[in-house]
């Protein structure tokens, strides 16, 4: 009986910490808000990406970039830079603006 119940709970474990995956960004999304980000480029894009799995993951699982809108993001991101702050987690300007641009740009990202 304690083994099924070991094996439940490992389970249920592993299904609640279930790591998102996020979508490697491509020139198709740079293109797709070059109107909103004039002279954005991929390496920014991508280096959004490596800051939001680097910093962001450090306090809580992260969040795929499509549960959110621009406008929510907008106020998210300056939101959780403050609470990483008490945690010794800094974020600074660039780094707070390459989260956010990265977000954006893959929260209009098309469902494949």
């Amino acid at each position: 009986m304690r083994k099924y119940i070991f094996i439940s709970i490992v389970i249920v474990g592993l299904v609640a910490c279930k790591a998102v995956v996020l979508s490697t960004p491509s020139q198709t999304d740079i293109d797709r808000v070059k109107s909103s980000f004039p002279g954005y480029t991929l390496v920014e894009l991508q280096e959004g990406k490596k800051l939001y799995e680097v910093k962001c993951q450090g306090c809580h699982n992260l969040k795929k970039p499509r549960s959110a809108s621009e406008e929510k993001w907008r106020g998210i991101v300056p939101s959780m830079v403050e609470k990483a702050l008490s945690r010794n987690i800094k974020i600074n300007t660039e780094e707070q603006s390459k989260i956010l641009k990265y977000l954006i740009t893959m929260s209009s990202e098309q469902k494949k």
